[in-house]
């Protein structure tokens, strides 16, 4: 017989392939959580300490900018964040706060690390679900910077069209300039 933090997490696509013996497992490791609207789960640089499971509410991810705020993504119920940090425990890379109310799941990184070193399945099973997960997000990012750079060579360059350019007309940095792993040197 199941138990409803079983049934949460086993609806959750990252626990979903667990049993119900390693989903006990996860839940032992876990600490519920809340927040107040407003209130900041971490902000970008915070040290990488826990992955957490919203449970209800939402909240907002985002990179603050001296040109602005810049808004990833609107999480809500379901939702895993900081999940990468169950793998690297660096340090966040961007900023996420409450919309409202919410109530979350931690799950601490040495928690996680505990499970890893004494070899669980489940431990394992949860890292190849956030490596999927990861996989899936750079095909994404690919797929966004073949879309820009087909659509960046459909434009005409305005470059080639000048004949003189100040320091301040030249062309912005290209994104595959900007991406440092593309870069060839």
């Amino acid at each position: 017989m199941s138990n409803p933090l079983q049934d949460f997490f086993g609806r959750i696509p990252l626990f979903s392939g667990l049993t119900p013996d390693e989903l006990t497992e996860l839940i032992r490791a876990i600490q519920p959580t809340q927040l107040s609207k407003g209130q900041f789960l971490f902000k970008e640089g915070d040290p990488g300490d826990a992955a957490y499971v919203v449970e209800r509410g939402e909240l907002e991810v985002f990179l603050d900018r001296p040109e602005g705020k810049i808004q990833l993504a609107v999480l809500g119920a379901n939702a895993v964040i900081g999940e990468i940090t169950l793998i690297d425990g660096r340090k966040r890379t961007a900023s996420v706060k409450a919309i409202d109310d919410v109530s979350l799941f931690r799950l601490d990184q040495q928690e996680f690390s505990f499970l890893r070193r004494n070899l669980r399945p489940v431990a394992f099973k949860v890292l190849r679900g956030i490596a999927h997960t990861v996989c899936d997000r750079l095909r994404e990012t690919n797929e966004l910077i073949s879309k820009t750079l087909s659509e960046d060579i459909q434009q005409p360059k305005l470059r080639e069209e000048k004949v003189e350019e100040t320091e301040s007309e030249k062309p912005k940095q290209g994104i595959l300039d900007r991406l440092a792993f593309w870069r060839t040197s």
